[in-house]
């Protein structure tokens, strides 16, 4: 999912599945990808139970990372910067029927991709989710 290109939002890649129509086909979560406006940023919980709850059985990947924005610019960043609900987002995740990966993307250096994993496992922890 893209904001600025289709699909960018569930209700989008629903229409995708059914004209494809392959049982083969799968869904990859990056939530960021569609967090394009301030309306959607400050609802993002919202965005992830709504994808989650229309997608997930085709759900087969999902990234991580993280969004700060300021004046209508949001951009990426290590999970736990930013102001993406990670409880809602992990959540669903592992409410999944299979195991979906969840991978760390667009960071900077290998300092902030073990800062972002030691985030994701220490709020996993915190909720009591194995991320085995």
């Amino acid at each position: 999912m893209m904001g600025w290109s289709l699909p960018d939002s569930a209700d989008a890649y629903l229409k995708l599945l059914k004209v494809v129509a392959r049982p083969g086909l799968g869904v990859h979560v990056d939530i960021c990808n569609i967090i394009n406006s301030p309306e959607r940023y400050y609802r993002n919980a919202e965005i992830i139970n709504d994808v989650f709850r229309k997608l997930g059985r085709w759900v087969c990947s999902c990234h991580a990372k993280d969004l700060h924005g300021k004046n209508v610019h949001l951009a990426e960043t290590v999970p736990g910067r930013g102001g993406i609900d990670y409880r809602a987002y992990l959540a669903n995740i592992t409410e999944l029927p299979f195991e979906a990966p969840l991978m760390l993307e667009h960071l900077s250096n290998p300092a902030e991709y073990e800062e972002g994993k030691q985030y994701i496992l220490k709020l996993a922890d915190q909720m009591g989710i194995s991320l085995a």
